[in-house]
């Protein structure tokens, strides 16, 4: 499927001009358009945890008014950046919303009506907002998903790496990236194996019709076999890791497997992941 509308949800400003120039610099490559938009959330749900309790009305009225300050500052901080990162994007077509709304609910209504959801790396444990903006955006709109550190390159995908363990979802992860992987100049498929062997013939030869010709590398896994692939990938130079989402359980599908979960938490390079 081509990719023809970009879209990056922000939870705050960290980063954000960072992000945002690395999804106009995919956008610029692939010829689409970048819909950025800001999400304050909603300033009743800092609430939340006095509900029950014996509160004064005083106390209310200042949660709420330093929730509303604090969502103003990064919003105005989001815009500079996003002005920022348009005006060196030339010839990219953007747009920039403020939207008022659960974080959940946003990204769902508007990642479904975009081809590609581009999202920043949590920068630490503590980073609970960001991290909910991925897992969100992986496990409900059905879309690919960029995530990239918060300095990242606004040059992306000429060195793609594939994790690739021949499952549904590493086979889904591949179809999505193709507009990456076919404008390429190099592209390694990297299985991390346990002592037994991932055939990689059936991948090699479906990404030849597509006029890629890919090289093969199988790594030992070890005790982290994400963290055998980002290095495998960055080995060999990849400016792109392309990768399924894997979860552990279905019923509380974000408690990822450890694969996904080193991607999400520690990976340096730009990983495009598929649930």
């Amino acid at each position: 499927m081509p990719i023809k509308v970009v879209f990056v949800p922000l939870a705050d400003s960290e980063g954000a001009q960072s992000i945002i120039g690395a999804a106009m610099g995919v956008a610029a490559s692939l010829g689409a358009e970048v819909d950025v938009a800001h999400l304050g959330g909603d300033p009743t749900r800092a609430l939340g945890d006095l509900v029950g309790e014996a509160v004064s009305p005083q106390l209310i009225e200042e949660v709420l008014a330093q929730s509303e300050k604090r969502a103003k500052t990064s919003a105005q901080a989001s815009r500079k950046a996003y002005d920022a990162a348009a005006a060196k994007a030339k010839g990219v077509k953007s747009r920039y919303q403020e939207i008022q709304a659960a974080v959940d609910v946003a990204i769902e209504d508007r990642g479904r009506f975009a081809d590609l959801i581009v999202v920043r790396r949590a920068s630490s444990a503590r980073d609970v907002g960001v991290r909910v903006v991925a897992e969100v955006a992986l496990m409900s709109t059905a879309r690919p998903v960029l995530v990239v550190p918060s300095k990242a390159s606004a040059s992306i995908g000429s060195n793609v790496a594939i994790a690739w363990n021949d499952s549904l979802e590493s086979s889904k992860a591949v179809a999505a990236a193709l507009p990456f992987i076919t404008r390429a100049a190099k592209v390694t498929v990297i299985s991390a194996t346990d002592g037994g062997a991932i055939n990689q013939k059936s991948i090699l030869a479906y990404l030849a019709r597509h006029g890629v010709k890919a090289k093969g590398v199988s790594v030992k896994a070890g005790a982290d076999a994400g963290k055998a692939i980002t290095a495998a990938a960055s080995k060999a130079g990849a400016n792109l890791l392309v990768m399924g989402a894997y979860s552990h359980s279905r019923v509380r599908e974000l408690i990822f497997g450890g694969v996904t979960e080193h991607a999400l938490a520690s990976a340096r390079l730009p990983v495009l992941m598929v649930h």
